[in-house]
Protein backbone atom coordinates (compact mmCIF):
# COMPACT_ATOMS: atom_id res chain seq x y z
CA UNK A 1 0.00 0.00 0.00
CA UNK A 2 1.18 3.45 -0.80
CA UNK A 3 0.62 6.75 1.26
CA UNK A 4 -0.72 9.47 -0.79
CA UNK A 5 -1.10 12.79 1.33
CA UNK A 6 -3.56 14.88 -0.85
CA UNK A 7 -3.20 17.80 0.72
CA UNK A 8 0.81 18.15 0.20
CA UNK A 9 0.55 17.18 -3.17
CA UNK A 10 -2.35 19.77 -4.24
CA UNK A 11 0.16 22.09 -2.60
CA UNK A 12 2.95 21.63 -4.40
CA UNK A 13 0.56 21.24 -7.68
CA UNK A 14 -0.76 25.35 -7.11
CA UNK A 15 3.15 26.43 -6.15
CA UNK A 16 4.29 25.16 -9.53
CA UNK A 17 1.05 26.51 -11.58
CA UNK A 18 1.48 29.65 -9.98
CA UNK A 19 5.10 29.69 -10.82
CA UNK A 20 4.00 29.16 -14.69
CA UNK A 21 1.75 31.42 -14.85
CA UNK A 22 4.29 34.06 -12.85
CA UNK A 23 1.48 34.59 -10.23
CA UNK A 24 3.19 35.79 -7.06
CA UNK A 25 1.77 32.73 -4.09
CA UNK A 26 1.38 35.66 -1.80
CA UNK A 27 -1.82 36.42 -3.47
CA UNK A 28 -3.23 32.54 -3.52
CA UNK A 29 -2.64 32.60 -0.23
CA UNK A 30 -4.75 35.93 -0.12
CA UNK A 31 -7.10 34.75 -2.26
CA UNK A 32 -7.85 31.70 -0.63
CA UNK A 33 -7.70 33.49 3.07
CA UNK A 34 -10.76 35.71 2.01
CA UNK A 35 -12.26 32.51 0.46
CA UNK A 36 -12.06 31.15 4.35
CA UNK A 37 -12.86 33.86 5.79
CA UNK A 38 -16.39 34.71 3.61
CA UNK A 39 -17.22 31.35 1.98
CA UNK A 40 -17.28 32.50 -1.56
CA UNK A 41 -14.38 31.65 -3.88
CA UNK A 42 -13.09 34.29 -6.50
CA UNK A 43 -12.74 33.23 -9.91
CA UNK A 44 -9.19 33.61 -10.19
CA UNK A 45 -8.20 31.56 -7.40
CA UNK A 46 -11.51 28.63 -8.33
CA UNK A 47 -9.58 28.36 -11.99
CA UNK A 48 -6.30 27.72 -10.33
CA UNK A 49 -7.63 25.28 -7.59
CA UNK A 50 -9.77 23.63 -10.87
CA UNK A 51 -6.54 23.61 -12.91
CA UNK A 52 -4.56 22.18 -10.17
CA UNK A 53 -6.87 19.68 -8.79
CA UNK A 54 -7.07 18.00 -12.75
CA UNK A 55 -3.30 18.08 -12.77
CA UNK A 56 -3.13 16.24 -9.03
CA UNK A 57 -5.58 13.32 -10.72
CA UNK A 58 -3.16 12.56 -13.24
CA UNK A 59 -0.15 12.75 -10.78
CA UNK A 60 -1.87 10.61 -8.67
CA UNK A 61 -1.74 8.27 -11.99
CA UNK A 62 1.19 8.76 -12.69
CA UNK A 63 2.42 7.83 -8.94
CA UNK A 64 0.37 4.87 -9.09
CA UNK A 65 1.70 3.70 -12.52
CA UNK A 66 5.24 4.14 -11.82
CA UNK A 67 4.76 2.27 -8.53
CA UNK A 68 3.62 -0.91 -10.37
CA UNK A 69 0.67 -2.31 -11.92
CA UNK A 70 -1.67 -3.64 -9.01
CA UNK A 71 -0.69 -0.39 -6.20
CA UNK A 72 -3.15 -0.01 -4.26
CA UNK A 73 -3.15 3.60 -2.51
CA UNK A 74 -4.14 4.98 1.05
CA UNK A 75 -5.20 8.79 0.28
CA UNK A 76 -4.80 10.80 3.43
CA UNK A 77 -4.84 14.81 4.53
CA UNK A 78 -8.03 15.39 2.13
CA UNK A 79 -8.97 18.59 3.99
CA UNK A 80 -7.87 20.89 0.91
CA UNK A 81 -9.90 18.57 -1.07
CA UNK A 82 -12.94 18.97 0.68
CA UNK A 83 -12.06 23.04 0.83
CA UNK A 84 -12.35 23.11 -3.18
CA UNK A 85 -15.00 20.86 -2.96
CA UNK A 86 -16.86 22.60 -5.39
CA UNK A 87 -14.23 23.50 -7.83
CA UNK A 88 -12.96 19.96 -8.26
CA UNK A 89 -12.52 18.47 -5.19
CA UNK A 90 -15.02 16.04 -5.37
CA UNK A 91 -14.49 15.30 -9.20
CA UNK A 92 -10.88 14.46 -7.67
CA UNK A 93 -12.37 12.02 -5.74
CA UNK A 94 -14.54 10.57 -8.38
CA UNK A 95 -11.72 10.38 -10.49
CA UNK A 96 -10.08 8.31 -8.58
CA UNK A 97 -12.69 6.06 -7.09
CA UNK A 98 -13.44 5.46 -11.01
CA UNK A 99 -9.78 4.68 -11.93
CA UNK A 100 -9.28 2.60 -9.00
CA UNK A 101 -12.69 0.53 -10.18
CA UNK A 102 -11.34 -0.27 -13.53
CA UNK A 103 -8.63 -3.33 -13.64
CA UNK A 104 -6.56 -1.85 -16.49
CA UNK A 105 -6.35 1.68 -14.79
CA UNK A 106 -4.11 2.86 -11.85
CA UNK A 107 -4.56 2.80 -9.21
CA UNK A 108 -5.28 -0.56 -8.67
CA UNK A 109 -6.94 0.01 -5.60
CA UNK A 110 -7.64 3.39 -3.47
CA UNK A 111 -8.19 3.17 0.33
CA UNK A 112 -9.80 7.06 1.45
CA UNK A 113 -8.60 7.89 5.63
CA UNK A 114 -11.69 9.67 6.71
CA UNK A 115 -11.46 10.71 10.77
CA UNK A 116 -14.70 10.17 11.76
CA UNK A 117 -16.36 10.84 14.95
CA UNK A 118 -19.06 8.66 14.79
CA UNK A 119 -18.44 4.77 12.73
CA UNK A 120 -22.51 4.73 11.98
CA UNK A 121 -22.15 8.30 10.31
CA UNK A 122 -21.60 8.81 6.32
CA UNK A 123 -18.18 9.30 5.57
CA UNK A 124 -17.18 13.08 5.08
CA UNK A 125 -14.09 15.50 4.49
CA UNK A 126 -14.86 19.09 6.62
CA UNK A 127 -19.04 18.53 6.37
CA UNK A 128 -18.59 17.20 2.11
CA UNK A 129 -19.78 13.51 1.84
CA UNK A 130 -18.11 10.97 0.35
CA UNK A 131 -19.55 9.00 -2.16
CA UNK A 132 -19.59 5.09 -1.09
CA UNK A 133 -20.95 3.16 -3.64
CA UNK A 134 -21.55 -0.28 -1.70
CA UNK A 135 -21.13 0.77 1.79
CA UNK A 136 -20.84 -3.15 2.82
CA UNK A 137 -17.91 -3.11 0.15
CA UNK A 138 -16.93 0.03 0.49
CA UNK A 139 -16.24 0.98 3.60
CA UNK A 140 -14.28 -0.14 6.72
CA UNK A 141 -14.40 1.62 9.86
CA UNK A 142 -11.04 1.47 11.50
CA UNK A 143 -9.98 0.88 15.30
CA UNK A 144 -7.74 -0.58 17.78
CA UNK A 145 -4.14 -1.36 17.03
CA UNK A 146 -4.25 0.19 13.52
CA UNK A 147 -5.62 2.93 14.53
CA UNK A 148 -2.78 3.29 17.34
CA UNK A 149 -0.28 2.51 14.57
CA UNK A 150 -1.72 5.09 12.06
CA UNK A 151 -1.53 8.51 14.74
CA UNK A 152 1.80 7.10 15.95
CA UNK A 153 2.93 7.21 11.71
CA UNK A 154 4.47 3.16 11.75
CA UNK A 155 1.88 2.47 9.23
CA UNK A 156 4.08 4.43 6.78
CA UNK A 157 7.31 3.01 7.46
CA UNK A 158 5.71 -0.72 6.75
CA UNK A 159 3.81 0.74 3.51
Amino acid sequence: MTPLALDELLLTTLRELAQEQRAPWQALLKADAAFAASGSIGAGLASYARLALERVVARVAELAAASGPRTVLLAHRAGLVARYWEVGGRELLVALQNAAGRPADAPHGLWLLVPMEDPEASPALDGRTVDVVDRAAGLVVLDGLFLKELKSGTWEQAG
